[in-house]
């Protein structure tokens, strides 16, 4: 048995079977190198060539099981050819990304995230390895799988709840896509990653199912279902501050740093957002109360938001001074818009010190 490039089959030429069935896959195999970089063909010719026909007949294989959804038969295919063809090759060869984006496509059909997603990291460096030369001898379409593979990172983790990473992945995406030479003809696969950038942005905290404890009381497992569901969305970034603002507990001198002009923007910005019938006002009106640290209302009203310098901490102080005061600020609130506020450091729902605010709606006929 010769090896994938063989000089002998192709220039001695008999009448016999075994010649015509050597010439033929000879032929075959150069096909497939021809699909290959340049520089990393003659690795293939090295392999011998009913080996490596094997190898391939596996990956061939295994895309009629994924066609057919016999996704563990082919991923096993995949397998197979991979562990077969690194007896020859290098583990960053130019082949390997054919077989893996077969054994990516069945994890991912059936939610297998993290094979996807070392298959698909690895599909990355491969990619990454192809000499600039080498690279100009890849078609369109070949180039561009770069960009799909970040993409699909950035998909795998948003599906993963990791929000930080799939948005990391996804703004490379983007920025690799807007020096791409024929924007035109991918204006809808910007539009996709565009869509998702701006998803990720403004992300949605996930529930975690939390079970009682035994002889937990309902004020303990409320107090710690909270803070176990802000512990773990601020691992997967979907908690748009520090998670430690559940159990910091606020420090009277604080107050001593909040100027008239702090407190008159502070009740500015709540005044607003209840009067616009923003997300809170709506909360408070169909629970008559909610509740709130100082850190959730800073990310919830969007000029406190990007105001760095209110800090939760100030906005806290702020909010303490107001209800203390119970002047006309407070009055305002209650006369015009309908609403109380007013704050407890012993929450049902917080750890015990944890300053919270309320926001009680009061139903009027004014109102």
């Amino acid at each position: 048995m010769g090896c994938c490039y063989n000089k002998s089959i192709v220039t001695t030429i008999s009448n016999t079977k075994s010649a015509i069935i050597a010439t033929t896959e000879h032929e075959f195999i150069e096909k497939v190198i021809s699909t290959i970089p340049l520089s990393q063909r003659d690795f293939i010719r090295r392999i011998p060539s009913r080996y490596f026909l094997t190898a391939y007949a596996l990956y061939k294989n295994a895309q009629i099981l994924l066609k057919h959804e016999r996704f563990e038969e082919a991923e096993l295919a995949c397998n197979n050819a991979v562990d077969m063809l690194l007896q020859y090759l290098h583990p960053t060869h130019y082949i390997f990304q054919k077989i893996l984006e077969i054994y990516t496509n069945s994890c991912l059909r059936r939610e297998h995230f993290s094979k996807a997603l070392c298959s698909t990291l690895t599909c990355i460096l491969i990619h990454s390895a192809i000499s600039p030369a080498d690279r100009a001898s890849l078609s369109v379409r070949e180039n561009f799988q770069i960009i799909e593979y970040y993409f699909r990172m950035g998909f795998i983790y948003k599906k993963m709840n990791y929000v930080k990473n799939a948005l990391k992945y996804m703004l490379q995406a983007r920025q690799m896509i807007s020096s791409w030479p024929h924007a035109e003809e991918i204006i809808n696969f910007t539009r996709i990653i565009d869509d998702n950038i701006r998803d990720l942005r403004e992300p949605k905290l996930t529930i975690q199912p939390v079970h009682p404890c035994p002889d937990e009381s309902d004020i303990d497992f409320s107090r710690r279902f909270i803070l176990e569901m802000a512990q773990f969305n601020a691992q997967r970034g979907t908690l748009q501050f520090d998670v430690s603002e559940f159990t910091r507990l606020p420090l009277k001198a604080t107050e001593y740093l909040v100027t008239p002009a702090i407190l008159n923007e502070v009740y500015k910005c709540l005044y607003n957002e209840l009067s616009k019938n923003g997300l809170m006002a709506q909360i408070a009106r169909l629970a008559m109360e909610s509740q709130y640290i100082a850190a959730q209302i800073k990310n919830s009203i969007q000029k406190l938001k990007q105001n760095t310098l209110l800090t939760p901490m100030l906005i806290e102080a702020a909010l303490t001074i107001i209800i203390d005061r119970q002047d006309k600020y407070c009055q305002k609130l209650k006369d015009k818009l309908g609403f109380e506020i007013f704050y407890t450091d012993c929450s049902n729902f917080h750890q015990n010190g944890v300053r919270v605010f309320k926001i009680k709606y009061i139903k009027s006929n004014d109102h």
